[in-house]
């Protein structure tokens, strides 16, 4: 049942959305969760009926970081870490983009300008980190600010943006919905912000000068990122401007 307009196509202009699947919410540790990526197809077949393009940016997860611990243990220096990290979160999206699209993916997105060229012929497209020392999420930003996205949704394992880290500070309070701008200030008078991991510096500049609404959600059911593909009150909004 489809439960989105979708006469954006009809009028010559593509609806796209981008959807950021943190790699905490695919793995309990470093096993990948089956159960979950089954119900995450689901989700991301309803949500690409409602678009015409959906692009899927997937993180490293746990096992990123335990690689990144390996090679700094045998004295690798950070651009060979993030490079590691980034072919890491490359496996995680073929493997989603052989489950969702049921044949073995081609070579999976290393920039920008191959992810939007792959949109017209697949519609949901998937990817992971594009270069050093740039998140994930930022690359999601990037996104949907190169395709003009309607939403950009980020799918944690936290359940909104907060005032401190939840997991350390129980006093910390969940933002319904917050600026960008505002983000960006308690980022420089050195708090961290729900997205400690997640919504760094760069990521809010693309936000804001995007123009672009997103959505932070916990990931887990995947059914909370359609939720939010809808506009339902869920997680925290995080408004441009």
């Amino acid at each position: 049942m489809q439960l989105f307009m979708t006469a954006g196509a009809a009028a010559g202009v593509a609806r796209s959305a981008v959807i950021k699947i943190g790699g905490h919410v695919l793995f309990d540790g470093v096993e990948l969760n089956v159960g979950y990526v089954r119900e995450l197809k689901d989700a991301l077949v309803e949500a690409a009926g409602a678009y015409d393009w959906l692009a899927v940016v997937v993180g490293g997860g746990e096992l990123a970081r335990r690689y990144v611990e390996w090679g700094r243990e045998l004295g690798l220096n950070d651009s060979a870490l993030d490079m590691i990290g980034i072919r890491v979160a490359a496996t995680n999206a073929a493997l989603l983009w052989a489950y969702f699209h049921g044949v073995a993916p081609p070579s999976i997105p290393s920039s920008l300008q191959e992810a939007v060229a792959m949109l017209p012929a697949w519609r949901v497209v998937f990817l992971g980190g594009l270069q050093p020392a740039q998140s994930t999420t930022t690359v999601a930003a990037l996104l949907a600010e190169a395709v003009r996205a309607e939403k950009l949704v980020i799918a944690t394992d936290v359940d909104g943006v907060y005032s401190d880290d939840p997991r350390r500070n129980p006093a910390a309070t969940r933002f319904e919905e917050v600026a960008a701008s505002e983000l960006e200030k308690m980022f420089s008078g050195g708090l961290v912000a729900g997205g400690y991991r997640l919504l760094d510096p760069l990521t809010l500049a693309v936000l804001r000068r995007s123009g672009i609404e997103a959505y932070v959600v916990a990931g887990r059911p995947p059914r909370n990122i359609v939720r939010a593909l809808r506009g339902e009150r869920i997680g925290t909004r995080i408004l441009p401007k």
